[in-house]
């Protein structure tokens, strides 16, 4: 699996749920700051861009997809995790397990379809939700409520949640 691979499997997700691809490509980017610049010269400005963490624990892959602002700590999910023992993933394991690169990884579109994925309530709370499709030259925008639709469709394991102060809240998606 590549990132071009996963590129492809994100635009077949969004044309086999009739949803239209809004794209641009941008200088190479690393940083959701740097991101979110190039999405904002190019008039992208009424959305939340994303920033998506692969997390390693006890030996599975996680994936946490939230707002690029915010900030996530770990330890939040140790008991959906099952450990406290929790990392970021290498470069190398997220090449092997995603196909991406730091940087670039998105929210859906993985042929590792065993990857269980956790996603942000307040993202639902924006118009738009924007990320790098595993190539860090170009960003795809996407209205929230078809993202929630794209999650209820793909075979991944899809969990909402919301942090609180003793953790976070977990909510099945709709399948």
């Amino acid at each position: 699996m590549n990132k071009e691979q996963v590129y492809e499997n994100i635009k077949n997700t969004l044309l086999s749920n009739g949803i239209a691809i809004e794209e641009i490509e941008h200088e190479e980017v690393h940083t959701t700051e740097d991101s979110k610049k190039e999405r904002t010269a190019q008039g992208w400005t009424d959305g939340i861009g994303s920033k998506n963490l692969v997390f390693h624990a006890k030996g599975k892959f996680y994936l946490v997809v939230t707002t690029a602002q915010k900030e996530i700590k770990a330890r939040k999910f140790k008991k959906e995790f099952g450990t406290k023992d929790i990392r970021f993933a290498y470069q190398e394991e997220l090449t092997e397990h995603t196909g991406c690169e730091i940087g670039s990884i998105p929210p859906f579109g993985y042929l590792n379809e065993q990857l269980p994925i956790f996603v942000d309530n307040e993202i639902f709370s924006y118009p738009y939700f924007m990320f790098n499709p595993a190539l860090n030259t170009k960003s795809i925008r996407v209205k929230t409520g078809d993202l929630r639709k794209i999650y209820e469709t793909i075979k991944n394991p899809v969990k909402l949640f919301t942090i609180t102060e003793e953790g976070i809240e977990l909510e099945e998606i709709s399948k």
